[in-house]
């Protein structure tokens, strides 16, 4: 059922974005500081602007993922070595319950 909204949904947002780029193609020139672009279609720059934002996420979200996989690295090089130090308490432990039994 997820998988037909999503769909529908994908379908919906498509058609939307072909309507919109079709119904806005008036030419706008950007100017900034004294620099002018060419003419450029407002669909396109919507476009380009949306497409600017998802790689500057997919980006950040990599960089996340990045830092998270060494912290996981770091836990899981902590739990080794506090297993590490239990196991050498346990065995402590029953040297000395052995010592004690045998004495």
């Amino acid at each position: 059922m997820i998988k037909v909204i999503k769909a529908v949904s994908l379908t919906l947002l498509f058609f939307a974005g072909i309507t919109f780029a079709m119904e806005n193609t008036q030419s706008l020139v950007l100017r900034y500081f004294g620099y002018e672009t060419p003419p450029i279609d407002l669909y396109l720059l919507i476009l380009v602007s949306v497409l600017f934002g998802v790689i500057v996420a997919g980006i950040g979200f990599i960089i996340d993922q990045w830092s998270l996989k060494k912290v996981v690295r770091q836990k899981e090089r902590e739990i080794e070595s506090l297993e590490k130090e239990i196991r050498a308490v346990q065995e402590k432990g029953r040297d000395l319950v052995n010592s004690r039994e045998d004495g």
